[in-house]
């Protein structure tokens, strides 16, 4: 059975983090990748033409050098390795695990939080710190999303946990209550 990018995906990653950890230079492996996510992220159809059958080997080759163009060597050989065993389709993934190994080795956690209104950066900052409470965790980088239909409170999302303290949710559960029989 042939494996998908996604499934190998992880190999890739933990071979470029330990990689990075014996250079030390995991922070700045990091950060190249974000800068690459958000490239690929920008520009659709930059997979797309990756991934393609009818695009010429030379032109991905070039384009792969291109997005590489001041990178580590870590991160311009993740890339090389990639497109050259025809996996680059798994680049997303590769980078999501390698931030996946990058966060749980630094005590980051990544979380969402879904309010009615935007938080003001007091909130967001109070937020963060009892989410890294709850969690045991030294940093968390928090990503705010509104939603008015909430109605009011806080849902938290991690990798791993959902914390819903929403109006909506507390309706919804009496709701039930009320018309159970």
């Amino acid at each position: 059975m042939a494996l998908t990018d996604r499934a190998v995906a992880p190999r890739y990653a933990k071979a470029l983090f330990e990689a990075a950890e014996d250079q030390q230079l995991q922070s700045q492996v990091h950060d190249e990748l974000q800068a690459l996510l958000g490239v690929v992220e920008q520009e659709a159809g930059l997979m797309q033409l990756l991934t393609s059958q009818t695009v010429p080997q030379q032109a991905k080759t070039e384009l792969v050098a291109a997005m590489s163009d001041g990178a580590s060597d870590l991160v311009k050989n993740l890339l090389t390795i990639l497109a050259g065993n025809g996996r680059i389709g798994g680049l997303k993934d590769v980078i999501d695990d390698y931030e996946r190994r990058y966060e749980a080795t630094n005590g980051i956690l990544s979380a969402t939080a879904t309010t009615a209104v935007a938080l003001t950066d007091d909130q967001a900052a109070a937020l963060r710190q009892a989410i890294a409470k709850k969690f045991d965790v030294q940093r968390v980088t928090l990503t705010q999303k509104v939603d008015a239909h909430i109605v009011g409170g806080v849902k938290v999302e991690t990798g791993t946990a959902i914390i819903d303290g929403t109006v909506a949710t507390r309706l919804k559960k009496l709701h039930t209550l009320l018309t159970a029989k």
